[in-house]
């Protein structure tokens, strides 16, 4: 919406300061013809400069972390108890503000191309705000765009103009990731049952760390009902999520061929190279491997399964957040 604005604004800002002369008006574009455009725009507009600081007047710092708040504040005379008295040489004639400022901030992602718009329910100061970045990216924006009313007199007596000044701008920023992967596995019995489990980032967005997750298991190789999900909540999100065997298992039989795939993924960008699932012998710490790893499919008459068997997911962004999650394997 900022972009389009913009846009708008210099288009009609070239057409109000180039005039087209008359031969350039035929050949060029014979559509103005007879049309007189003025080097002087007709309504005066005011676009003001507007600067972007940290709390205090810091600097921004050129890279943000996702989830952590960030204060910040503007300055622009948009702000000032009386509007500029001139603009670009133009006289202003008996200038008025006749609204207030109407600061609207706004968290640019230009990676995925998304306008977050920022709120807060702390209270500011009418040029500040709290910025909170949901998302890692690595090239993003904080933005401001203020208008405001105002009016002047027109040359004929007792006439005024009411327009809007407006004020913007804009300080560039990368986000970091802190939030591990939220991968998952789906299982499938050859000609027979399933199963699937994966986590879920829950609360979302939680600062400070840790973050937790539930973990989600559905599939008639887990529960009675292969519709219910099964929710395990409060695992902290990261690199030891265990699932205990009261609260689901995976039950398989001895001889089964299973298929086996990687279901989720991550708030950003998933290192494809350092993904590992498949079976192994505990649960916690470092998988211990029990067969092959990443195998898309898994022959069990092949494998000396252990007591404390566990499927798992090995995951790492590239940020370098990284998730371990067991689930108990239990052969029937």
């Amino acid at each position: 919406m900022i972009r389009t604005r913009s846009l708008f604004l210099v288009m009609v800002m070239a057409l109000a300061t180039v005039a087209l002369p008359a031969q350039n008006a035929t050949e060029e574009a014979p559509w103005l013809k007879g049309v007189e455009i003025s080097p002087i725009p007709k309504d005066i507009s005011p676009v003001i400069p507007l600067k972007i600081y940290g709390e205090g007047g810091s600097a921004i710092p050129a890279t943000m972390t996702e989830d952590v708040p960030l204060t910040v504040l503007c300055e622009s005379t948009i702000f000032d108890e009386a509007p500029p008295a001139e603009y670009k040489g133009q006289e202003i004639p008996n200038p008025a503000w006749v609204g207030n400022p109407t600061p609207s901030w706004y968290f640019i992602d230009w990676e995925k191309n998304k306008n977050h718009m920022a709120s807060t329910t702390q209270e500011v100061a009418l040029n500040q705000m709290v910025i909170v970045p949901l998302n890692p990216t690595g090239k993003g924006a904080i933005t401001c765009y203020i208008g405001r009313k105002m009016r002047y007199d027109l040359p004929t007596p007792g006439k005024t103009k009411t327009v809007y000044a407006n004020s913007s701008g804009a300080k560039d920023v990368r986000v970091l990731d802190i939030t591990a992967p939220t991968c998952g596995l789906e299982i499938s019995v050859k000609d027979g049952k399933s199963a699937a489990f994966w986590a879920v980032e829950n609360p979302p967005n939680k600062y400070p760390l840790p973050k937790l997750a539930d973990v989600c298991l559905s599939g008639g190789l887990i529960n009675q009902d292969p519709e219910e999900v099964s929710v395990v909540q409060g695992i902290e999100l990261g690199n030891n999520m265990v699932v205990q065997e009261d609260n689901g298992a995976i039950k398989v039989p001895a001889d089964a061929v299973l298929t086996i795939r990687v279901i989720g993924g991550d708030n950003y960008k998933l290192d494809n190279n350092k993904l590992k699932f498949g079976i192994c012998n505990g649960a916690g710490g470092e998988p211990a491997p029990v067969g092959p790893v990443n195998a898309p499919e898994l022959n069990l008459a092949d494998l000396k399964i252990p007591e404390n068997a566990h499927f798992y997911v090995d995951a790492t962004d590239v940020a370098g957040n990284r998730q371990v999650l067991f689930v108990p394997l239990k052969i029937k």
